[in-house]
């Protein structure tokens, strides 16, 4: 079982107790960034390992436009949950990652900020500066070699940094361990038969999905997105130009999505085509919601 399942339900019961301005539904728990067009590997299990459809590209998150979601975040929820940066990139690649964890640890000191890396471009220095900018989480996902992980357990252990704030997570177990993954299809971006992974037959399925109930997610030209796993992006809910993050959250459309979801209908874009096991957690924020929505 991935442990990030159990990690998430946690967080979540404990945001909600101390989370304010409930009336309208609960905030996120989560706001996922996605920063950079570019990654450094293409991983089997990823929609990436297909350059054709997943080119690198050299775009980034403005940070004029990092600035407004965040004080947006400040002003509006006096924001106090998780701040992601993983997405469909690595993060390090953007050139100020560094300037991005200042602000946002400077704006919103009670959130707890966090970042998934691959590994390729951390070393003991780099990782040193992070925490020190604010960063409260890395979790690194080695995809190579045992000796990566003695690597980073190394660097770690003489950083005197927790292994709660500094999760080394082994990628690279192979087809029969899923990867040390609970594997889906991305939305139906990755056809995982071909990596050796049985999906179900039937879709769309008849099964709930709590993601949009507790995080958003963003891509560096601003779109917001009901949910990280929509690969191909078949559902934009709104823009940061054009939208506050408020508005995009408790709109029309992205509660009525809420909605289907939550009577286990996904006959909608991108849910319908996906394969991803939502119900796994998440349930305290279908109840926060259910307050509101009666389903």
């Amino acid at each position: 079982m991935d442990p990030n399942i159990n990690r998430i339900s946690q967080y979540n019961k404990k945001y909600l107790e101390r989370s304010e301005n409930k009336t309208k539904g609960p905030p996120p728990s989560i706001v996922e960034f996605d920063l950079h067009g570019t990654c450094s590997r293409r991983c089997a299990f990823c929609p990436r390992v297909d350059e054709s459809k997943w080119p690198n590209i050299k775009e980034k998150f403005e940070l004029n436009l990092y600035y407004k979601i965040i004080n947006e975040l400040k002003n509006t929820w006096n924001y106090s949950g998780r701040i992601a940066w993983s997405g469909y990139s690595e993060p390090m690649v953007h050139e100020d990652i560094y300037e991005l964890i200042r602000i946002t640890k400077e704006l919103l000191p009670n959130c707890t900020l966090d970042m998934v890396s691959n590994g390729d471009f951390l070393d003991k220095e780099t990782i040193n500066k992070l925490y020190k900018e604010g960063l409260d989480h890395l979790r690194v996902s080695i995809y190579t070699n045992n000796k990566t992980s003695i690597k980073f357990i190394k660097i770690r252990e003489e950083l005197n940094i927790s292994e709660k704030n500094f999760f080394v997570r082994e990628r690279n177990k192979g087809r029969k361990n899923n990867f040390g993954l609970e594997l889906n299809n991305r939305g139906g971006a990755v056809n995982l038969k071909q990596i050796g992974i049985k999906e179900e037959e039937t879709f769309p399925l008849i099964r709930k999905c709590n993601y949009p109930l507790f995080k958003i997610f963003t891509n560096y030209n601003g779109d917001y997105q009901i949910c990280s796993n929509d690969w191909d992006k078949k559902k934009i809910v709104g823009n940061a130009k054009k939208s506050t993050i408020d508005e995009v959250w408790y709109s029309k459309e992205f509660s009525q999505i809420r909605k289907n979801l939550m009577k286990k209908n996904r006959n909608i874009d991108p849910c319908k085509t996906c394969n991803v096991k939502g119900d796994l957690n998440g349930q305290e924020y279908f109840d926060e919601w259910n307050k509101t929505f009666h389903v």
